[in-house]
C-alpha cells in the first residue's frame, strides 16, 4: 500500500469573514493558486482545506484544479473548522454539506455524525479556541499543531490522546503559503 502525504489543517482566502464574531474577519491571504503551488512544492498527495465555518473554496479548488492539469495529482477533500458557541474549534473531514458555526459542541458533533464525517480536535490544549477535555469525544486529536505558541500544549495533547486511546494527527494550521505542508500525515 502506498502512503499518502497529507495536510490535514490549512486555510485559504475563503476562510475570511467566516470567523466567529469575537475574531478578526481577516483570517488568511493564501489564494487557491498559491495553495496548490505550496502543496506541490511540499510534495503533498492530499489536502484538506479547513476553512473556518465554511466549505467555501472547496468546489472552487476542484474547478481550478480541473483547469490546471499540473495539480491533478493532489487530492482535494472537503473539510471545515467549525467554531462552537463557546469559541472552541472542531474540524470535520469528509462533509457533504457545511455545518454552521455558533452551535454547541454537542450539536456540531451530532451534525458531523449525521454526515458520516470524521471529527478532530485541533489545537485541543492551545491558548485559544481549545476543546480541552471535550476532545475525548472526537475521532482524532491534533497532538502536534505547528502554530501553537506555547511549548506545553502539544505535550499535553499527546498525553491526553494516549490516556483516551484517540488517534493522533498533526496539523500545520497554515494561514500563510510558506507553512503549508509543515506538518505531514502519512
Amino acid at each position: 500500500m502506498d502512503l499518502l502525504r497529507t495536510e490535514l489543517h490549512c486555510h485559504n482566502v475563503f476562510s475570511n469573514f467566516h470567523q466567529s464574531r469575537h475574531d478578526t474577519p481577516y483570517d488568511c491571504g493564501i489564494s487557491i493558486e498559491e495553495q496548490f503551488e505550496a502543496a506541490l512544492h511540499a510534495g503533498l498527495d492530499c489536502l484538506f482545506v479547513t476553512n473556518h465555518n465554511t466549505l467555501d473554496g472547496y468546489s472552487r479548488m476542484l474547478e481550478y484544479q480541473k483547469n490546471h492539469p499540473k495539480y491533478a495529482g493532489i487530492g482535494i477533500l472537503p473539510a471545515e473548522e467549525i467554531t462552537t458557541v463557546e469559541g472552541a474549534h472542531i474540524i470535520a473531514y469528509g462533509l457533504h454539506s457545511e455545518i454552521d458555526g455558533g452551535l454547541s459542541f454537542e450539536e456540531i458533533m451530532d451534525e458531523i455524525n449525521m454526515q458520516d464525517a470524521i471529527s478532530s480536535a485541533p489545537h485541543p490544549f492551545g491558548l485559544l479556541d481549545a476543546l480541552r477535555e471535550k476532545a475525548a469525544s472526537c475521532d482524532l486529536i491534533e497532538t502536534f499543531n505547528s502554530n501553537n505558541i506555547d511549548v506545553v500544549a502539544n505535550s499535553i495533547a499527546v498525553r491526553f490522546a494516549s490516556e483516551h486511546g484517540i488517534t493522533q494527527v498533526a496539523g500545520s494550521d497554515s494561514h500563510v503559503a510558506s507553512t503549508i505542508g509543515r506538518c505531514v500525515n502519512m
